[in-house]
């Protein structure tokens, strides 16, 4: 059983690195883990299972000799639009899946080393290419992959981590073009890239009863220094629209976050988390052509979003020696301000209801479960993002109420060597 676990696992770990990571929804994603995803992600200062290497990776220190973690979780988003005529637009309805791989060991009583494989960021909008705000975006999609070695010390109540982030991204932009005269033409930004970060965890043992936890992970600058800008326009306009090279920088978000968990007795265990994400690093979104694009050498996407809070609050029951369960809520606060929301995400603030079940099938073998589901406040749009737009076109500028809600299930299997 053991050997045959093993080799499933590298089997798995090989697709997963060995894929595009294409489907991944939203831009931060927080479903890293069953466990976690159960009890409203609020796992910092419990971080029991190999899903810490995400949330506190100093909290594998509670886990002996070898365990591997393998999850995926599967996203239904949905955004709907209602203009100022009573318009009625959705996204064209997509599933997106994210894999998780987690392996821990203990080296010593007071050494460990866990590597993390998991997407902790993506953005995938699509809109129907001849919706009202085609002129703002049609496709929106950001897929990362983190490689995250993790070494932790522990010495007495108190754990230490440090780690690396070797973040590899994938970017493609689209949107219709506005060609007075002509049918509209359509722009594509496309680019990969390598970022690169650190995080620090901390994990402290009280007593029986209560445990703190404390995590935070740094900025990752991405650049994007190669990118192809291509055109679709009619032949007159093509000299003016040609196929190019296009050069960017995205700041991908550092967060802190604390919490503190409690338990009571056996069989229940309550936590109360706080983050704060620096949304302020996405300030703008600035391409700079290579060839002059319709006489500019630069277009500006300005986004000025604003570092935010969230909350979460979860609690775990060990029904029994083989079933536990789990349940939370979060409340994350929208980081995207009025004068700039825009269709790519019109995100507003969100409740998030969460639910998971752990059954132990064997001694050492965990099959977990869990599902999410999300209510996003109504955000109503009334700005001027697109003054090139002429007086009478300005309904293009989408501007009007934007409703998103989204369906995620997490399916995980854990193993302990």
């Amino acid at each position: 059983m053991c050997k045959r676990l093993i080799t499933v696992y590298f089997f798995v770990l090989f697709l997963v690195v060995s894929a595009d990571y294409a489907h991944s929804a939203g831009f931060a994603l927080m479903q890293q883990g069953t466990g976690p995803m159960g009890q409203g992600n609020a796992f910092v200062a419990q971080a029991d299972d190999p899903s810490a290497l995400f949330f506190n990776p100093a909290g594998i220190s509670q886990l002996e000799g070898g365990q591997a973690y393998l999850g995926s979780t599967i996203i239904v988003p949905r955004l709907k639009y209602n203009g100022p005529g009573n318009q009625d637009e959705k996204t064209v309805a997509k599933v997106f899946v994210t894999p998780q791989v987690y392996l821990t060991q203990q080296i010593s009583p007071q050494i460990y080393f866990g590597f993390g494989v998991f997407s902790p960021f993506g953005l995938g909008t699509y809109w129907d290419g001849g919706w009202e705000g085609r002129y703002l975006a049609t496709k929106s999609s950001l897929e990362t992959v983190n490689l995250n070695p993790n070494m932790v010390y522990k010495k007495g109540n108190l754990a230490v981590s440090v780690g690396f982030n070797a973040l590899r991204a994938d970017l493609e932009l689209k949107k219709k073009l506005l060609l007075p005269s002509f049918p509209d033409g359509e722009s594509k930004l496309t680019d990969d890239t390598w970022g690169y970060g650190y995080n620090l965890g901390l994990l402290y043992h009280v007593n029986d009863s209560w445990q703190l936890g404390l995590s935070y992970r740094s900025k990752i600058k991405l650049s994007f220094d190669d990118g192809d800008a291509d055109f679709e326009v009619s032949a007159p306009l093509k000299n003016a629209f040609p196929d190019t090279k296009g050069t960017g920088d995205l700041d991908l978000p550092p967060s802190l976050t604390a919490g503190i968990s409690f338990k009571p007795d056996n069989k229940w265990t309550l936590e109360f988390d706080v983050a704060w994400i620096g949304w302020s690093t996405y300030d703008e979104i600035k391409v700079k052509f290579k060839d002059p694009v319709y006489g500019q050498y630069s277009s500006v996407q300005p986004k000025k979003w604003e570092d935010v809070f969230s909350y979460r609050f979860g609690v775990k029951y060990r029904m029994s020696d083989r079933y536990t369960f789990r349940a939370g809520y979060v409340f994350d606060k929208a980081p995207v301000p009025d004068s700039n929301l825009d269709p790519q995400l019109p995100d507003g603030d969100r409740h998030i209801y969460t639910a998971g079940l752990d059954w132990k099938l064997w001694d050492k073998t965990v099959l977990g479960v869990a599902y999410n589901f999300m209510y996003g406040k109504e955000r109503h749009k009334d700005n001027e993002i697109m003054p090139y737009l002429p007086d009478d076109s300005r309904n293009l500028r989408a501007n009007g109420y934007y409703r998103q809600r989204v369906h995620s299930v997490g399916l995980s299997l854990y193993y302990k060597f």
